[in-house]
């Protein structure tokens, strides 16, 4: 099972990239959300991939974080959704209003994805709120909590560490890390600590 690849991207279209892991070239095929996303050809890149065995194929689907990834094969694991379908799913919305849509049962939202049809939706819905609502606390005020510090200043630099790109857990996590006291930190000091501990 390959969890990652870490290499130098090569090649980019529509739905793949060819990546370039110690002079292999690694086909991934990548949602239109990592699309804009991904760096200049020929520089560094690390892809987060999930690898789908199936009767006649082995492929690799890639994300720039974990968090996409994780979403991705939680949706694969509903009867019915298969990889082009999770695919178009993680293309259509950002992964923070595609979770609010599944914990908050918002069926119209979610039947207005390309290949997905009513009936689909309503399952992911009861197959998927309760897990997903488990696995993603999406609010900035959510993921603040339990930091010492002065929530609205670090709530305010998890928002900007999302607007960046950058998941809600990803920006929980740099801010943890940055190793300022975030009782008397700014945001943008915060914001500049966590991006080092990113790099």
């Amino acid at each position: 099972m390959i969890s990652h690849l870490n290499g130098i991207l090569e090649h980019v279209d529509k739905a793949h990239l060819v990546i370039d892991v110690g002079n292999v070239g690694y086909h991934v095929y990548i949602s239109n959300a990592t699309l804009p996303r991904l760096p200049k050809l020929g520089e560094k890149v690390k892809l987060y991939t999930l690898q789908v065995v199936r009767e006649n194929d082995i492929s690799l689907y890639g994300f720039l974080n974990k968090e996409e990834k994780h979403l991705f094969s939680i949706l694969l694991s509903v009867s019915g959704i298969g990889p082009k379908a999770g695919m178009s799913i993680i293309s259509s919305f950002p992964i923070d209003k595609l979770v609010t849509a599944i914990t908050q049962g918002n069926v119209d939202l979610l039947s207005s994805v390309p290949g997905i049809g009513k009936k689909t939706a309503q399952k992911l819905v009861i197959e998927l709120k309760d897990k997903v609502a488990k696995a993603y606390a999406i609010k900035p005020s959510d993921m603040a909590v339990g930091i010492q510090g002065d929530q609205p200043v670090i709530s305010d630099s998890i928002s900007a560490l999302v607007s960046l790109g950058y998941s809600p857990r990803e920006a929980r996590d740099a801010i943890l890390k940055s190793g300022l006291d975030l009782s008397y930190g700014n945001v943008e000091d915060i914001i500049k600590q966590a991006l080092k501990s990113l790099i």
